[in-house]
């Protein structure tokens, strides 16, 4: 039986660090609001975001790197102390490690099921961009042997 081992943590770290030059360039569009219309006489569609094909790759990476977790409440942790000082706290994200990281992008992430345009939220309010930063600088201090 072939065991698959996935990615190392500098590959993991590196897929997210990626992203940082497109979400730091002036013209960078996560996506866009499309408005509510009339489908059919009295009928309307609701607003819904459309990301870009960049804000795509990155949500794909996200999953596909395992930084979105299945084993924890990340419900109950979004409102922790914990959860809030990293949101809020650029200091506090500047020494965040990968878990604290991925545990960010799963809240960020699975929010967007339940309440549309949360990913963009992040994305504007500058806090995805501070979790490429991160994953920058601990990608340059880990080694290549790094798990």
């Amino acid at each position: 039986m072939t065991q698959t081992i996935g990615p190392t943590l500098r590959q993991r770290l590196h897929g997210l660090a990626a992203f940082l030059p497109l979400f730091e360039h002036p013209d960078f569009s996560f996506g866009h609001w499309n408005e509510s219309k009339e489908a059919s006489p009295g009928v309307m569609t609701m607003p819904d975001f459309c990301f870009s094909g960049n804000a795509e790759a990155f949500i794909r990476a996200a999953y596909d790197l395992g930084w979105v977790r299945t084993d924890f409440n990340w419900l109950d942790w979004a409102h922790t102390p914990e959860a809030e000082t990293l949101r809020d706290d650029p200091a506090c994200m500047g020494r965040a490690t990968p878990d604290q990281l991925s545990r960010l992008l799963t809240v960020v992430i699975r929010q967007e099921r339940f309440c549309e345009g949360a990913i963009e939220s992040a994305f504007t309010s500058g806090l995805l961009t501070a979790i490429c930063r991160r994953a920058a600088h601990l990608e340059s201090e880990t080694d290549d042997g790094g798990v």
